[in-house]
């Protein structure tokens, strides 16, 4: 009997491409990837309370990235509506700048993420894929000797308006019919 293909163990997240990517590879808690979708159900009176048609009326997706590492420049790239400054006369001082002001456009700041285990047996088929991924971090820091600090970065993916509306993809993204 051949085994049963019952993957487990841990991912990164490669955000953005070519030279602007960045990639999440330090995690504690696991990578979390979730999909919904919503739906209007239709019922008649002839059969009371049961459905007897469902329309899809959308979906969303996100994935929430437990990155455990202090890394400035990365988290700079997360962090929407923020600054990275670095000094002027010692590159070793940053900061990264939050600002409070609403209005700032996601969509217009999304990057393609890629969700890729990183298990010895991992191919392209193992990937997620989301065209157009929006950043969102909302660090929550605990400072004690029991606990690692955790920046919980979220990204929610946006209809690739360009591709058919594409929210996700499961698999090699290079596959062709």
């Amino acid at each position: 009997m051949a085994g049963i293909n019952v993957p487990i163990g841990p991912a990164i997240v490669e955000y953005g491409e070519g030279a602007d990517m960045v990639v999440f590879d330090i995690t504690k808690g696991g990578i979390q990837f979730k999909a919904q979708t919503s739906k209007q159900d239709t019922t008649v009176d002839q059969y009371g309370d049961t459905i007897v048609k469902s329309i899809m009326k959308g979906r969303t997706a996100e994935v929430t990235v437990p990155f455990a590492l202090h890394d400035l420049d990365r988290l700079a790239v997360a962090i929407p509506n923020s600054k990275l400054v670095t000094d002027a006369t010692d590159p070793m001082k940053k900061k990264l700048v939050v600002s409070g002001k609403a209005g700032y456009d996601m969509l217009a700041a999304s990057k393609k993420l890629v969700i890729k285990p990183t298990a010895p047996s991992t191919t392209p088929n193992d990937y997620i894929t989301v065209p157009l991924a929006g950043a969102i971090a909302d660090p929550e820091y605990t400072y004690d000797s029991d606990n690692e600090r955790i920046a919980n970065l979220t990204f929610v993916a946006y209809p690739d308006m360009d591709n058919d509306g594409d929210l996700y993809i499961i698999g090699d993204e290079t596959a062709t019919a």
